[in-house]
């Protein structure tokens, strides 16, 4: 690392991509309903990342597009728009990253593994989705074998009215403050120990009074096994306080002796509180790589409140030749929802991924991929899947400097 010189000019540079994009669904927003849900839909894909790298500076420009053929946001192909600026400053023991976006896209972008299923019942569907981000991080090397590394971010999430059906997901910010002191113990050893507060808090006329503030504290390790394979783990305590404050109306008695509506206000509170970790096992070889993880965290999904979330998750990829390579993937999600009139509103979708891509030539790449997802609500008892195939040609174009 170095610091910042005036005497050096830095280099801008741009790695254009753009694309195409066929989909087919037999049930993308996982619906409950005997009508038919399937949906195939085509889609322009532009991507266009954007750098200046200069000595000890770095700042990047990552804008992203699909244009698809489907209406609204009911699709896994349907429309989106993503803007990621990022900037980086280094210096010898200090580096220091400042990152902000505005997403739109559709509340089944994330596959359901972060943002929920998003509405309920016949007749529901996938909607806009508008998400704004910021992130400070501050990362200081105190000596050759401690590091401490500061990140404060926040994130808000707006989604569309649905035309029809149930609507569970609310609009919310989420804040967080996340230090991290690691030790090197030795080369192929590390610890680390972190800790997090925030709060989550919806903002939307319904669920205005409701939050969940939270804080965590977790014990890491790291383990480079040898130069191929390493194990990552941590684990800790976590504690969230739940708050909604409403006003509930009541008939009462007035001075004259006539009924009169009284409005009286209510706060109530739970709690979740429990042990959090993480754990993930990689290979990575020349050819064949992949990662094994589990993990219990308390995530920022849209509901009224943060859901425990219970993750386990493989993946791999396969380099077959210069031309053809391959990957798998599968997840199992249960994620428990607090619900505002008590209760908990559970999901356990479970993934399986296929994909295989070929390189057509040095600058034209085609993908074709197959995914399987299930999913039963509890309650009531729904069983609920989908399967998607796609095909993707991809033209990535020469790094432009300027």
């Amino acid at each position: 690392m170095c610091v910042a010189s005036s005497a050096r000019a830095g280099v801008w540079g741009s790695d254009p991509v753009v694309g195409i994009v066929g989909d087919y669904a037999t049930n993308p927003a996982l619906l409950e309903t005997m009508s038919h849900t399937a949906e195939a839909n085509g889609a322009l894909l532009l991507d266009a990342p954007t750098s200046y790298i200069g000595d000890g500076v770095g700042f990047y420009v990552i804008p992203s597009f699909r244009l698809s053929s489907s209406q609204g946001y009911s699709s896994l192909a349907s429309d989106y728009e993503h803007l990621t600026l990022k900037g980086e400053l280094d210096a010898e023991r200090n580096t220091l990253t400042a990152t902000a976006a505005i997403y739109q896209d559709s509340s089944l972008y994330q596959d359901f593994l972060s943002s929920g299923s998003g509405y309920l019942f016949n007749g529901s569907t996938g909607v806009k989705r508008d998400t704004l981000m910021a992130d400070l991080n501050w990362d200081r090397n105190l000596t050759e074998r401690l590091e401490i590394d500061t990140d404060v971010n926040s994130t808000q999430v707006k989604y569309g009215q649905a035309p029809v059906g149930v609507g569970t997901l609310t609009d919310y910010r989420d804040t967080n403050i996340a230090p991290t002191l690691s030790w090197l113990s030795s080369e192929r050893n590390k610890w680390t120990l972190s800790a997090s507060v925030g709060r989550y808090n919806s903002f939307d006329e319904v669920f205005q009074s409701s939050e969940s503030r939270s804080s965590n504290l977790q014990v890491g390790f790291v383990r480079n096994l040898n130069e191929i394979w390493s194990l990552t783990a941590s684990g800790g305590y976590s504690r969230a306080l739940n708050r909604q404050n409403f006003d509930e109306e009541f008939l009462v008695i007035g001075p004259e002796g006539q009924p009169e509506i009284a409005i009286v206000p209510i706060r109530e509170e739970s709690a979740q509180n429990g042990t959090v970790f993480s754990a993930d096992l990689k290979r990575k070889g020349e050819r064949l790589s992949f990662d094994i993880g589990a993990s219990r965290q308390l995530a920022p999904t849209g509901y009224a409140f943060l859901s425990q979330q219970n993750v386990f998750n493989v993946g791999g990829t396969y380099t077959y030749s210069d031309r053809w390579s391959f990957g798998a993937s599968g997840y199992y999600l249960q994620s428990k929802n607090p619900q505002l009139q008590g209760g908990l509103f559970t999901q356990t979708p479970k993934s399986i991924s296929l994909s295989a891509s070929w390189r057509w030539t040095e600058f034209w790449m085609v993908t074709f991929a197959a995914s399987r997802i299930t999913e039963l609500l509890q309650p009531p008892g729904i069983s609920l899947a989908s399967t998607e195939v796609s095909i993707k040609i991809s033209r990535q174009f020469n790094h432009i400097k300027f």
